[in-house]
């Protein structure tokens, strides 16, 4: 499965770039060895962080 930002290469899916990656964790969801994780206390925080940015409503925004 492809990484949505397009920072995973499918030829070489041991690689991340960095500049790419949006850390969405769809790799960590997708992976179908495990191989990539990450720990409990960073999935804590970054649940803590979009908490706190995502529970009120946004206006919408139309980009042209």
């Amino acid at each position: 499965k492809e990484c949505p930002a397009g920072a995973i290469p499918l030829d070489n899916p041991k690689m991340t770039d960095k500049d790419k990656c949006i850390s969405c964790m769809h790799c960590v969801a997708v992976c179908p060895k495990k191989a990539r994780n990450c720990s409990k206390f960073i999935s804590f925080i970054a649940g803590k962080k979009m908490k706190k940015v995502c529970s009120g409503r946004k206006e919408n925004k139309l980009y042209l």
